[in-house]
């Protein structure tokens, strides 16, 4: 008896782990290598899939830059790998990328990874599909027609004029111009997006607002799990800070009849919608929208600024020409901060927009999206298994 117990006990101890892990490398080996539709005889792109369940992620989030541009030489651009608890093929080449998008709802559908989901909630946009996403983006889309851009510009000086003049008054010779930018384009979008005043919060309230931005998107794409400390525990965190904030913005304009400053931004035309057609006003569904207007029209834009900022640094005949074409305007007279701006002006502005346009082009703020297939894809003699597996494409 007991030598049998004490095989039975080595048996659990040493041989149940083992048959139990070797099951678990099997079912990774088919979900996330073999794919499982075996009707296509092409094969899956290269690449290596990493630690069932973390795959890549921990190696992406730490080199970043570093781990792409690795697994681009080392695979080309096409390779799989496995991202934020998810198998993901990486797409890169204009004519590759193109596949995809012609494909977009017939082939592949949008579908952000688990951790941006969970943040930014079910009810924004890019998590919506087919007629909501149609009826979301048209209501969305009316706060940035020509008129309600006219509406902003005033807005926009006014803000780029007090970021100029607190630069320029700014100690020591040095300034760290993306930190600024980011801070300077937050307030705008604050503006114009959700017709939230920066000041009424004080230079406290607003630099708290700014930190618990910048670590919601820090941790906007992680591991999907919500444990404490882990990215996804401080995402929400940080978000949950905005949502309070933006909700008292959306009572404050629930009380009021007539939106401030003479214009409508796009949480206003929202509520309108919702109002209007007689729906319960979700306060839920606002404040995600109103996060990822935030996120969409922030953190973008600050990148395209700083990029254009280098660039221009970097090219002196370049600024020389975008120089000339603002003093022709009678932009750079000694009075151009009391000049008050005009979409008409700004639209003449030719030069200066095919710069804009170059610097979208050699720096997109978007380096990629995500994608998931709904049927088993051919791109390139390679295989992508209809499993339930993201398509990140680059541009």
């Amino acid at each position: 008896m007991g030598f049998s117990a004490l095989v039975a006990s080595a048996l659990c101890t040493f041989l149940l782990p083992l048959l139990l892990f070797l099951a678990a490398v099997k079912l990774w080996d088919l979900y996330c290598v073999s794919g499982r539709d075996r009707s296509c005889p092409l094969p899956l792109p290269p690449g290596t899939m990493g630690l069932p369940f973390f795959g890549e992620t921990l190696q992406m989030v730490l080199q970043r830059r570093k781990f792409l541009q690795m697994k681009r030489r080392k695979y080309g651009f096409i390779y799989k790998t496995h991202l934020f608890g998810r198998p993901t093929v990486r797409v890169m080449g204009a004519e590759n990328v193109r596949h995809i998008l012609l494909g977009e709802h017939r082939l592949v559908s949008v579908q952000w990874p688990a951790s941006v989901r969970t943040i930014l909630g079910s009810g924004c946009l890019s998590n919506l599909h087919d007629g909501q996403h149609k009826h979301r983006k048209k209501v969305i889309m009316r706060a940035f027609s020509r008129d309600a851009l006219q509406h902003y510009v005033p807005v926009i000086q006014e803000e780029v004029s007090a970021c100029l003049a607190r630069w320029l008054g700014a100690a020591g010779p040095c300034l760290l111009v993306y930190p600024e930018v980011k801070r300077l384009m937050f307030r705008i979008a604050m503006r114009i997006l959700l017709g939230f005043q920066p000041r009424q919060a004080g230079p406290d309230g607003e630099q708290q607002l700014v930190e618990a931005f910048e670590e919601m998107i820090r941790n906007l794409f992680s591991l999907p799990i919500d444990v404490p400390f882990s990215g996804l525990y401080r995402g929400l965190r940080a978000r949950n800070i905005i949502h309070a904030k933006i909700e008292e913005n959306i009572r404050a304009k629930m009380a009021r009849k007539e939106p401030e400053g003479g214009y409508k931004d796009a949480l206003q035309l929202l509520m309108e919608h919702t109002q209007g057609n007689g729906e319960q006003l979700n306060m839920q569904e606002l404040k995600e929208s109103a996060t990822e207007l935030l996120f969409g029209g922030h953190e973008t834009t600050a990148s395209a600024a700083t990029s254009l900022i280098a660039f221009l640094g970097l090219h002196h005949d370049v600024l020389q020409k975008v120089r000339k074409e603002l003093q022709v305007k009678g932009l750079l007279c000694g009075s151009h901060q009391d000049k008050q701006l005009d979409m008409e002006v700004l639209e003449q502005l030719k030069y200066t927009g095919c710069v804009i346009k170059e610097t979208l082009r050699l720096s997109p703020p978007v380096p990629g999206g995500f994608r998931i297939a709904l049927k088993t894809l051919e791109l390139n003699h390679l295989r992508y298994p209809r499993c339930g597996r993201s398509l990140y494409r680059q541009g």
